[in-house]
Parts: structure tokens; sequence; C-alpha cells
């Protein structure tokens, strides 16, 4: 038990984002803590799910889809570390709104239900984290909502290309997006037809090259620079 509860000290000392959630954090919420390793892809719970954990993205991405009946998913964001999942749906007490899915490998904190409301009732910055977090989120939905309500798909896709350019953080010159037309439609809920028509258009100006099951970044300022003389 020490051992777990040190590697997790550890962990959170670590990583000023989160140092900063756990910093007046009782002792005895920590031992209620696990960590939870999920490989890249790997679905961490699916839309309607109960989730009786309070979560916290230690390191990775992972994405936040809704789903319909048929299977399809529309892409709703990606969270990182420090990020919360599951939130919601415990003050709520309701299923899972939405798919969580491991983009890269990904560690998540999880904390016990009644363990998290305890320090909740406890803690004064913990508060303050979760309507900092719940804050940056709802900010960050918005813009996306209304991106793709008001701008053209050149834009949704250049953005997507350049978010995940972000999150990879490689330092070749090309950057490989694992992503096929066919996952790519279904994220930004649109035909293939359309995408491959956009797709077609960047790669005709040498700012990517794709591939059967991926989409690689040739110029990324050039890519910026499209997706901004788009808007």
């Amino acid at each position: 038990m020490e051992q777990k509860i040190l590697k997790i000290v550890d962990i959170i000392d670590s990583n000023p984002i989160l140092f900063e959630i756990f910093k007046s954090c009782p002792l005895e919420i920590l031992y209620d803590c696990n960590l939870k390793e999920y490989p890249a892809g790997a679905v961490i719970w699916n839309q309607g799910e109960i989730i009786d954990n309070f979560n916290i993205i230690v390191n990775g991405f992972a994405d936040i889809y809704l789903s319909k009946e048929n299977g399809n998913k529309y892409y709703i964001g990606t969270h990182q570390s420090g990020a919360f999942i599951g939130e919601i749906e415990i003050f709520e007490k309701k299923p899972s709104v939405c798919t969580v899915e491991a983009y890269t490998a990904v560690t998540v904190l999880k904390i016990k239900q009644d363990s998290f409301l305890k320090w909740l009732s406890q803690d004064g910055n913990i508060k303050s984290q979760v309507i900092k977090v719940l804050s940056g989120e709802f900010y960050d939905y918005s813009l996306k909502a209304g991106n793709d309500i008001l701008y053209p798909l050149k834009v949704r896709i250049c953005s997507y290309l350049l978010s995940r350019s972000k999150q990879l953080s490689t330092k070749t010159a090309d950057i490989v997006v694992k992503v096929n037309k066919a996952k790519l439609s279904e994220e930004l809920a649109v035909t293939p037809r359309s995408i491959h028509r956009v797709l077609h258009n960047l790669q005709s100006k040498d700012i990517i090259e794709v591939k059967t099951d991926a989409i690689i970044i040739k110029d990324l300022n050039k890519l910026a620079s499209e997706e901004e003389n788009q808007r």
C-alpha cells in the first residue's frame, strides 16, 4: 500500500498541473486513488456506462466522442494531462454522456466516488480547480461548436490536423497523424466524399500527403496559413 501511495505522490510532485490540483488534498483521499494505464486506441469507457470514479488524466491524450445508435461517432475534443473526465456524471449521478478513447497511451488517476465527494467537501482548492477546469472545457466546446457551424469544412480539417500536430510534439520534418479518411469523416460528422475533396486540395498544394492509415503534414506553416485564410 505504501509503495502505491509513494508512486502516486511522486507523479503528482513531478507534474506542476497535478500538483496544483492535489496541493491540499488530505492524505486519506490518496489511499483511495489508483492508477490505470490504457494503450492507444483503448476505450476508457463507452457512452451510457455508469461512472463510479472521478478521473484525472496523468499523461497522454484521450478523445471525447458522442456516439449514435448506428455506431457513428462525433468528435467533441481531446483531453490531456490535468483534465478531468467523468466529473459531470458523478455530480449528476447519471450514465456517461460520451465515449472516451485513448488517442495515445494514457495514464489515468482514479478516485472512488465517495472519496472524491468527501475531498470536495473538505478542500476549497479542489472546488476551485473543478470550476476552473469545467469552465475551460465549456469554453473549448462552445468554440468548437461555433467553428463547426460557422466555418467551412476545410477550416475544420486544418484545425483538426494542427491540433493533432501539437499533441504529437514530434521533432521530425514530417508529422504523421494516425487517421484515415473514414475515421476523419466519422470524427467530423461529414461525408467521406467531402473529406476526400479537401484532403486532395491540400495534397495538391504539397501541404500534406495522404496515406492509407495516416495523414502526413509536410508543411505545418502552410497548413496554418491555409486554415487562417479560409476563415
